[in-house]
């Protein structure tokens, strides 16, 4: 291998002239030799390993590479050869910055520069990871509704089905449905409303009386009494207390309950009395609406059996009120204490309270509807054998309310064909004739003047 004075003294020979010159040859001629065929003898110039060099190559210092003057070499840069470019990338997209915004440094890059290298995009910091939320504990499940769902009844209803204050009983409401819709089926009823009395809660005031009107949303509980009977000597004791209803029977002049279904019928409407408020004398008109009935409840109407406001006048004299068109021949009419028994007792016949007379006629007004009584001949008679055997009610398909069973035992039904026969024998025997307005003592009060 020739050194670089024996270089310069060959140059000197076949290009002649003077030494700077000899050296831009020298150079001119290196750099026009093959890099393969040169490698060896220039490991200086020889192609890089593969992959992008971690530094800027720089020439060797040697005497040859001192600055020469009035050259344009610049020994101590040395361009790296030439490399593979990288495929072009599509440029980001412009960002519109919003004004006051300042850009996050960015890290500095591994890689230091290489000169004339194509330029890479810049290094930018990875998207700052919002961490997960937190999970949030499965929330368990609704229990499900602990009132039963009657099939058939709009499911509005739900809510008042049960055996709480002012519900009413899921056995109740399906006998009162399905009574309501076999009747509209014949064509016998067109009222969407209906009506359903449970005789087996609690009395007392308790609201067991229900108005229903499944089109117009409308449910509404009230207070109404059951049948007091009678002790009758010699036959049986057929008495009820205010709370509890034990007996029952569809006979004539037991006064007491008859389940089952019935269909509304006329009203008819009575003078009852006077009695005195704020307001002085008033009479009370109370109307009366018919049921009729049907099988069991046959005897409805010969029996006078309907519903009724829970008021009634009790007499107490006969006054002179010679004004009043109720007067008697004499000038007289009835006067006494209201008495408001929607929490007592009745003689058959379903009652509720005065506020709610109103509503109930005006249903019914030239539009028939059902009446459903709870419970029925077969419901009494299944209870009696379940209790006097120890059964439960409950998985016997039965239904009472606990509340009262508890206190009656077991309740009894008097059947039409057996009770009715006696009570009419001791009727006849009584030969007691019905109380008049005659019988009454005369107050000693007289209106004079206008009256009611």
């Amino acid at each position: 291998m020739l050194g670089t004075s024996q270089w310069t003294s060959q140059a000197t020979k076949v290009f002649g002239g003077t030494p700077g010159v000899v050296v831009g040859a020298v150079v001119t001629a290196a750099l026009a030799f093959p890099l393969s065929a040169n490698a060896q003898q220039l490991p200086w110039l020889a192609a890089p390993s593969q992959g992008a060099p971690s530094a800027v190559t720089t020439v060797p210092k040697t005497p040859l590479n001192r600055a020469v003057p009035g050259s344009r070499y610049v020994p101590d840069v040395q361009a790296p050869p030439p490399q593979a470019m990288p495929a072009p990338q599509a440029a980001p997209a412009p960002q519109t910055m919003p004004p006051g915004y300042a850009p996050a440094a960015t890290a500095p890059s591994p890689v230091m520069p290489v000169p004339n290298a194509p330029i890479g995009p810049a290094h930018q910091a990875p998207p700052y990871a919002q961490p997960a939320p937190a999970m949030r504990p499965a929330l368990a499940p609704e229990p499900a509704p602990a009132v039963p769902v009657v099939p058939g009844v709009p499911a509005w209803l739900n809510p008042h089905i049960g055996d709480g204050e002012g519900q009413i009983s899921a056995t109740v409401l399906k006998r009162a449905h399905d009574f309501h819709r076999t009747k509209v089926r014949a064509g016998a009823v067109k009222n969407s409303c209906y009506f359903a009395f449970d005789a087996t809660r609690p009395g007392d005031g308790a609201k067991r009386f229900y108005v229903i009107c499944e089109n117009n949303g409308l449910f509404r509980a009230v207070s109404s009494g059951h049948g007091a009977g009678r002790n009758f000597p010699g036959i049986a004791d057929l008495s009820n207390n205010t709370q509890c209803a034990k007996n029952f029977s569809n006979a004539r002049n037991s006064h007491l309950t008859t389940g089952g279904g019935y269909v509304t019928a006329e009203v008819r409407t009575s003078f009852k009395g006077y009695y005195h408020d704020d307001d002085g004398y008033q009479p009370l008109m109370r109307s009366f609406l018919q049921y009729e009935g049907e099988g069991e409840t046959a005897t409805a109407r010969v029996r006078a059996i309907g519903g009724h406001s829970a008021a009634i006048v009790r007499w107490q004299c006969r006054m002179k009120m010679p004004s009043s068109k109720y007067a008697d021949s004499g000038g007289y009419v009835p006067y006494g204490k209201l008495v408001d028994y929607s929490a007592g007792r009745s003689s058959g016949c379903t009652s509720w309270p005065r506020e709610i007379n109103e509503t109930i006629l005006g249903i019914v007004k030239n539009q028939p509807t059902t009446v459903y009584v709870y419970p029925e001949a077969k419901d009494i008679v299944a209870v009696g054998r379940a209790v006097r055997a120890g059964q439960s009610l409950s998985r016997a398909g039965l239904y009472w309310s606990a509340a009262c069973l508890r206190e009656i035992g077991a309740p009894n039904f008097w059947p039409r064909e057996k009770l009715e026969p006696a009570l009419l024998l001791l009727a006849k025997k009584s030969s007691g004739r019905p109380r008049t307005l005659s019988d009454l003592p005369v107050c000693k009060k007289t209106v004079v003047g206008s009256a009611r």
